[in-house]
């Protein structure tokens, strides 16, 4: 049984495998194309070059943008961007996970489906071999009863077959041995 359902198993599996690399795909796409606006939004829409900042004089002091989180503005739109890809992000990891869940779901019934079919079929194999096992000893005691008749027989007719020849013997004996005592010894 199970060399019949190995192969369903295996389809089953590689199915599994295909939905989850897509939605692997679709996620790291869906990611992809998050980053670039990300990172054209944070960017600042005004070129500091390095040139204008050394015309500070020394007791002032240089803020670079990466140098303080605090420092930045806080941009609405950014901030619903961001919150956009992040529903998407979660919205891909549920549909993903979900999926993958109902999958695994799935296949863990199928498995546990198939332990039980291989157990009732098991048990009926032990029962079968039973059955036959009490056929055997059946037949062999018939068996064993047939050849002690057959002996039986054998020794039988065996006597029978001595009975036989001792009485024809003594016949063949008494035939001449009275024919001669009737009708005289000199006549034969």
């Amino acid at each position: 049984m199970y060399y019949n359902k190995r192969p369903e198993i295996i389809g089953m599996v590689e199915d599994f495998y295909r939905t989850h690399r897509s939605l692997a795909e679709r996620y790291d796409q869906v990611k992809s194309e998050a980053r670039p606006r990300l990172l054209t939004a944070r960017s600042s829409p005004l070129p500091f070059p390095k040139h204008h900042l050394d015309a500070y004089d020394s007791n002032s002091k240089v803020y670079q943008p990466q140098d303080s989180d605090e420092s930045e503005v806080d941009n609405p739109e950014e901030e619903e961007e961001e919150t956009e890809q992040d529903h998407i992000a979660s919205k891909t990891k549920e549909v993903a996970s979900g999926s993958c869940n109902e999958e695994l779901m799935r296949l863990r019934e199928e498995l546990e489906r198939l332990r039980e079919e291989n157990k009732v079929q098991k048990e009926q194999l032990m029962q079968k071999d039973e059955e036959k096992r009490d056929v055997i000893r059946q037949l062999s005691l018939a068996m064993d009863l047939l050849k002690e008749e057959n002996f039986k027989l054998g020794q039988c007719v065996a006597e029978r077959n001595l009975k036989k020849e001792s009485h024809l013997d003594l016949n063949n004996f008494k035939r001449p041995f009275f024919g001669r005592l009737f009708n005289g010894f000199g006549k034969s």
